[in-house]
């Protein structure tokens, strides 16, 4: 099965050192690579047969070039990362590409020193040739790009995957053919189960994945629990499932924390000893936080 690779570099690397570089990224002779500039016209002239194709553009700002590559049914194609990984020691740049998340600017970068992390790339405004691309955030320093922030990037952790037992059990009682009106009860409970069962969760799992959260997440988090007390006191038909995905939810929830009198929200609110007056899982903390305090 073809394989294909989209790798931008920090540094543009001299023409004869490519096909080399590339070679030892996907394991493959140097006569078993062929790359080509887009932009001088060599893509016109090349070895379609070879076994991995390679043709690069320019690009500017915070990255140099960038690389389209396939490789045949043929190469025993390593991962992204460990491909990226090699080609960024053999060149000594830093080298992008592209997460599995739907969010466009969600990257990987990895560092020829090995450094692997997650990245925020964005597009320079105007229409600009070569395109302005922009390494925003990164998740750990990079030496190679000392402007960009380094935070944790709060698109990622919502599109990570995360199991969530609970919810899927109580979508697949109360709506199993997914038809409930959107703004009704039942799909309104469903999607403030999902946002507190993928907290609950990831505190159960030591934060995994990643091993990060930002508080802001958290924050929002605990305001969606506030919408399930809500759901929860409604009578009706709904109130009991409701109710019992909760108290479950809730237990896991309580493992994870410890109570503080509301003494880290009040912080990361900044109301102070208002948070008294909420849930009581406003007046509880994570036994780990996975954040900077």
């Amino acid at each position: 099965m073809t394989a294909s690779y989209t790798f931008l570099t920090v540094h543009r690397p001299a023409p004869h050192l490519m096909a080399p570089a590339l070679a030892g990224a996907l394991d493959v002779a140097d006569a078993d690579v062929d790359v080509a500039d887009e932009d001088t016209g060599q893509a016109d002239d090349r070895n379609w047969d070879a076994p991995v194709l390679c043709t690069h553009h320019a690009v500017a700002g915070d990255l140099a070039l960038a690389w389209d590559v396939s490789a045949s049914d043929a190469v025993e194609a390593p991962a992204e990362e460990e491909a990226a990984l090699r080609l960024a020691d053999a060149l000594g740049t830093t080298v992008l590409y592209p997460a599995r998340e739907k969010a466009p600017s969600a990257y990987w970068a990895v560092g020829p020193d090995g450094t692997v992390t997650r990245a925020r790339l964005l597009e320079g405004d105007g229409d600009e040739e070569p395109p302005a691309l922009l390494v925003d955030a990164v998740e750990a320093p990079m030496d190679q790009l000392p402007a960009a922030r380094v935070e944790v990037l709060a698109e990622i952790l919502r599109e990570q995957r995360v199991e969530t037992p609970v919810t899927d059990a109580y979508t697949a009682a109360r709506d199993p053919h997914g038809h409930a009106p959107a703004t009704g009860t039942v799909n309104r409970a469903r999607e403030a189960l999902l946002l507190w069962e993928r907290l609950v969760r990831r505190i159960d799992a030591g934060w995994s994945p990643g091993g990060r959260y930002t508080a802001e997440l958290y924050v929002e988090d605990l305001r969606t629990r506030d919408r399930l007390a809500d759901l929860a006191a409604v009578d009706g038909p709904e109130q009991e499932p409701v109710v019992r995905a909760v108290a479950e939810l809730d237990e896991v929830f309580r493992r994870g924390t410890e109570e503080d009198s509301g003494a880290l929200l009040g912080r990361l609110t900044r109301s102070g000893s208002a948070v008294a007056d909420r849930g009581w899982w406003w007046h509880r903390r994570p036994v780990k936080l996975p954040w900077d305090d």
